[in-house]
C-alpha cells in the first residue's frame, strides 16, 4: 500500500472516530445554543412569546441596574467559593499526596465522590435537618449547655450557603491539585532540602509553582459550577439572588423566555471570558504532559 493510500485511510479513520463526538457536540450543544440564541431576540408580551425579532431582552440585560447587581453578586459568590474551596482543598490534596500512599490517596478521593451518588438537590436539602433550629447541631449545643436557645444564623444564611458550596465542590478543587502534586519530581524537593531550603521555602519555590496547573483547573471547575448552581442559593441562602435563581424566577413567574435566554447567554459569555483569561495565565497542558 502506498503512502498516499495509508494517509487516506488514516484520515478516513480519524473522521469515523471523531464523527460520533462531533454529532453529539452538535446535537446537544450547538443546536440548543442556537435555539436559546433565537429566543433571546424574540418579543415577549403578556406571558407569551411572539416570533418578532427585537433586541429588547439584550438592552434590558445591559441597562438594568438590578441585573448588574445580581451579576456582581453572582461573580463575587463564585470568587469567594473558589477561594474557600482552595483553602480547604489544597491542604487535603497535599496531605493525600505526601502523607498517604498513592493507592491510599486515590481511595480517599473516591470516598469524597460517594456523596455524588445522590442528587445535588438532596445533598443540599440534607443541611436543613443539620443546621435548622431543631437540627442536630442546635440540639447538641442545647443538650451540653453551650447555648440556651437555638442559633438562627446557622440556616438560611451565608454560613449555610458556604457549607453547601463546600460540600459540593471541594472535591473538584482537591482532585486536580492532587494530580498535579503527584507529578512533582521528588528530586526537586530533595534538591531544595540539600540547598537548606526549609519547608516554607520549598513549598513557595517548588511545590506551589508546580501545582499551579491543578489549582487553575480546580478553580475553573469550582467557579463555573458555583455561579451556575441553583440548589444552594435557592434552598440555603435565605433569599439572596444569583443569576441562576433570577433565570428561574424569570421563567417560572412570567414565562419570559427571551429575557431568560439573554441572561443565560450573557452568563455563558462571562464564563468563557473568565476561563480564557485564566488559561492565559497558566499553561494547564503541563498537567497533561506530566
Amino acid at each position: 500500500m502506498s503512502k498516499i493510500s495509508r494517509d487516506s485511510v488514516s484520515i478516513h479513520e480519524s473522521y469515523l472516530l471523531a464523527g460520533p463526538s462531533l454529532l453529539w457536540f452538535g446535537v446537544f450543544l450547538l443546536i440548543p445554543l442556537g435555539v436559546i440564541s433565537y429566543y433571546s431576540v424574540l418579543t415577549y408580551s403578556s406571558f407569551s412569546v411572539q416570533h418578532t425579532l427585537t433586541l429588547e431582552p439584550w438592552i434590558n440585560v445591559v441597562t438594568s441596574a438590578t441585573i448588574r447587581e445580581v451579576f456582581l453578586e453572582t461573580l463575587l459568590t463564585g470568587a469567594v467559593v473558589t477561594l474557600l474551596t482552595l483553602v480547604f482543598g489544597y491542604p487535603l490534596a497535599y496531605y493525600l499526596r505526601f502523607y498517604t500512599s498513592q493507592n491510599g490517596g486515590i481511595i480517599l478521593l473516591l470516598f469524597l465522590i460517594i456523596p455524588f451518588w445522590t442528587s445535588g438537590v438532596i445533598r443540599t436539602l440534607g443541611w436543613i435537618p443539620v443546621l435548622g433550629k431543631e437540627g442536630v447541631i442546635n440540639q447538641v449545643l442545647l443538650l451540653v449547655g453551650i447555648i440556651d436557645q437555638p442559633l438562627s444564623w446557622l440556616l438560611f444564611s451565608p454560613v449555610s450557603q458556604v457549607l453547601g458550596y463546600l460540600q459540593n465542590y471541594v472535591v473538584f478543587m482537591a482532585a486536580p491539585i492532587y494530580i498535579a502534586l503527584t507529578q512533582v519530581d521528588e528530586g526537586l524537593l530533595d534538591a531544595s532540602e540539600t540547598l537548606r531550603g526549609g519547608p516554607v521555602a520549598t513549598f513557595r519555590n517548588v511545590t506551589w509553582p508546580l501545582s499551579l496547573p491543578g489549582v487553575v483547573i480546580g478553580s475553573i471547575f469550582v467557579f463555573v459550577l458555583s455561579i451556575g448552581n441553583f440548589a444552594v442559593p435557592q434552598f440555603l441562602s435565605g433569599g439572596s439572588s444569583t443569576i441562576s435563581t433570577l433565570i428561574y424566577t424569570t421563567v417560572n413567574q412570567g414565562l419570559d423566555y427571551p429575557a431568560a435566554a439573554a441572561l443565560s447567554l450573557t452568563l455563558l459569555v462571562v464564563i468563557f471570558g473568565i476561563v480564557y483569561l485564566s488559561l492565559r495565565r497558566v499553561d494547564i497542558t503541563e498537567l497533561a504532559r506530566g
